[in-house]
């Protein structure tokens, strides 16, 4: 059976349920609606129609006599038809921007910046993940001897990022032996993506015989941590403090889910990952997922927003994670913002 259409006075109260919730943290009573609209709806109006949204799923009552509270459902129909732009201050995008520029130029250096601002100004948890570097376009490899049996591993794609790796070798090589092996790598792969590479790099060095072949033969077995995708270290994270804080993380039971999410990054690195390769991708780039539309259990109580930010031809994600109940409207100006930003950030340490 299809649903009906909130009219207008429904859109009011459960707007009205979100907003007061978010700000107080406290179910929604009628006369407190009531007094937000000067008298204009009566508080049996109010009730009535709160009855009504309970019904069709948009509101909860904790316990009779209590006020209303938004489910997942009204959270959802907030965020995508009620919930008006927010814009960010001078002073907020000044604050944001001088944070960030401040900062080494290095990319891990900023996107660190990046997880603590996003944590500061939200009062949530803060996340800025790593460019996807395996979706670049290779460069060049250098190999550096930086120790006995020890290599310096500098991966350079075209977008001005490098990686480097430090490899234990079985066998000390010559730096000629060494740099041999580079200008047979770099001929061999330059121009694909590190993706193409790691996936097909038996076969494209294959059979060398010319410079080092014991090590040729050692980089394709470590091509799956050479080339490999995101890893926890490419995930930055702030303000675990913050949402520790929050009244929705106060009983044990919530503590323990959410320290379990926090130490397990490669959980959020799968979740930020399954929003931003959604084939459906929202008009402004910003995505929020809702309570239980998250499909790890850990974060059906959580809401997630994320947009991506990029460096040259690949990009990275930045996000906000926290209760269900959030500031929607204004999170969602930060994070546009700072991708922003970022982007700019970056495109100049790249020219």
């Amino acid at each position: 059976m299809e649903e009906l259409e909130l009219n207008q006075r429904e859109k009011f109260v459960l707007t009205s349920i979100v907003e007061k919730f978010v700000v107080n943290a406290a179910p929604v009573g009628s006369k407190l609606i009531e007094k937000g609209c000067d008298g204009a709806i009566s508080s049996a109006t109010i009730r009535n129609v709160m009855a009504d949204l309970e019904v069709r799923g948009y509101v909860r009552q904790p316990h009779t006599s209590a006020g209303r509270t938004p489910t997942d459902k009204g959270y959802r129909f907030y965020v995508d038809s009620l919930m008006p732009a927010a814009k960010l201050a001078l002073n907020e995008k000044k604050n944001i921007f001088e944070t960030l520029v401040r900062v080494s130029k290095d990319v891990e250096s900023v996107l660190e910046a990046a997880s603590q601002t996003l944590a500061s100004i939200s009062n949530q948890l803060g996340l800025a993940l790593a460019p996807r570097f395996y979706e670049g376009i290779f460069e060049k490899i250098e190999l550096i001897p930086i120790a006995y049996k020890k290599v310096l591993v500098v991966i350079s794609i075209k977008s001005g990022l490098v990686r480097t790796i430090t490899l234990e070798i079985e066998k000390d090589i010559s730096r000629d032996h060494l740099n041999e092996s580079a200008r047979i790598i770099n001929e061999r792969l330059h121009g694909l993506t590190l993706k193409e590479i790691k996936n097909t790099i038996d076969l494209r060095l294959h059979g060398v015989t010319i410079g080092e072949s014991n090590f040729i033969d050692f980089v394709i077995n470590s091509s799956s941590r050479l080339f490999s995708e995101l890893s926890p270290y490419d995930l930055h994270l702030g303000g675990t403090a913050n949402i520790m804080s929050l009244p929705e993380f106060t009983d044990q039971a919530s503590i323990i889910k959410i320290m379990e999410l926090i130490d397990d990054k490669e959980i959020l690195i799968h979740l930020i990952n399954e929003e931003n390769t959604s084939d459906i991708i929202p008009e402004n780039n910003i995505r929020i997922t809702i309570g239980d539309e998250n499909k790890k259990e850990l974060v059906s109580h959580c809401s997630l927003i994320t947009t991506t930010y990029q460096v040259g031809q690949i990009s990275g994600t930045i996000g906000i994670m926290g209760p269900t109940r959030m500031h929607y409207s204004k999170l969602v100006a930060i994070i546009d913002y700072m991708a922003k930003v970022l982007a700019d950030i970056f495109k100049t340490n790249t020219d």
